[in-house]
Order: structure tokens, then C-alpha cells, then sequence
């Protein structure tokens, strides 16, 4: 979603997963559903801090997209002689393994909410 609103570039994304985290934090157990009450309160939340302009559906998508990356980020940490470097934010290792599994994607494994989307995303908890 290349057009953005500019509110949302930089750390919307950091206080979103926070805001879930937080949320998650209250009683969540493993296997449990992310509830509608809860999401709608973090829907608000989020667009009293950033503005009125960010659907239900775009935050529905976004914490798709989230868990996407995620995925993704968990599994080429996952790849032996794969490193990660947190305080630079940078992907290092075996470079003949990231250029032909990875591709150009590596030179872009940045993922600097990512303990956060552990966070989330390792509670258990599911998303609708």
C-alpha cells in the first residue's frame, strides 16, 4: 500500500503492534481469538493517536501483512549461517544461501519491529 498517509509511515506501525501486544497482555491465553471488542479498541486507539482516516479494513489488512513479514523474517533467521544483527538491523551470513534462496529480497531483511511481532504473534492468540 504505497499510498499511505504519511501519519502512519514511521512509527504507526511500532504503537499498532504495541497497542495489540498491550491488549494481548490483559488475559489472552494461547488458542484464543483476538476479540472484536478488543480490536475495535485498538482501532480507536490507533486513530486517536494517527488520525480518523484508517478503516477497519486497512488495520485488518495491515495486521495480515504483519504477520506476513513476520513469517518470512522468522524463517530466514531460521536458515543455518543466517544471522541477524539486531542493533544494525542487518541480515548477514552465508551469501551464496541468501542470493539463491532469497534472492534480492535479503538486501532489504530489515525488520525493526520485530520483537514486537514476536510479541504478537508467537501469544498464540489468532487473528480474524
Amino acid at each position: 500500500m504505497a499510498n499511505l498517509l504519511p501519519p502512519y509511515i514511521g512509527q504507526g506501525e511500532f504503537y499498532f503492534l504495541k497497542m495489540i501486544a498491550e491488549e494481548i497482555e490483559k488475559g489472552y491465553k494461547p488458542g484464543s481469538t483476538f476479540k472484536p471488542e478488543s480490536q475495535l479498541y485498538v482501532f480507536t486507539k490507533f486513530r486517536a493517536a494517527f488520525g480518523p482516516f484508517y478503516p477497519d479494513r486497512f488495520m485488518k489488512y495491515k495486521i495480515k501483512q504483519l504477520k506476513k513479514r513476520y513469517q518470512d523474517f522468522s524463517e530466514l533467521l531460521s536458515q543455518n549461517g543466517i544471522n541477524w544483527n539486531k542493533k544494525k538491523n542487518v541480515v548477514y551470513g552465508n551469501e551464496k544461501l541468501l542470493r539463491e534462496n532469497y534472492k534480492g529480497r535479503y538486501a532489504k531483511a530489515r525488520e525493526k519491529n520485530f520483537d514486537l511481532m514476536c510479541q504478537v504473534f508467537e501469544s498464540g492468540v489468532m487473528f480474524e
